[in-house]
């Protein structure tokens, strides 16, 4: 399941968190990762907001994943709290009736 949510900055800036969830096999607990990018107001698409023409592009190849999530996240300009804030209402819906019949089913099929 892939939750979106897009936060306004200040500056113009928009940023878009996404937080993909998915059950790893034969465990009845489920991943849940999150991806940052970002629009400028100009900007006609949402890209990531450390790119190869960065000056920081290869400091964030050296670090490892953890590190590099921090990185993006610095760079990106929402805090820990608003990506935290996205993953809650991920959450929520995974929380719902409905959303556990479909992961269970999706599981089943993988």
């Amino acid at each position: 399941m892939i939750h979106e949510k897009i936060f306004q900055l200040k500056s113009g800036r928009e940023v878009k968190v996404i937080v993909k969830g998915y059950f790893l096999h034969d465990n009845p607990q489920r991943s849940t990762e999150y991806e940052i990018l970002i629009r400028e107001p100009k900007e006609k698409y949402f890209r990531a907001p450390i790119g190869i023409n960065h000056p920081q592009f290869w400091k964030l190849k050296r670090l490892g994943p953890q590190q590099a999530k921090l990185l993006v996240l610095e760079y990106s300009g929402i805090s820990q709290r608003q990506v935290n804030q996205a993953v809650n209402e991920f959450n929520a819906v995974l929380s719902f009736p409905a959303a556990h019949i479909g992961l269970q089913f999706e599981r089943e099929l993988v």
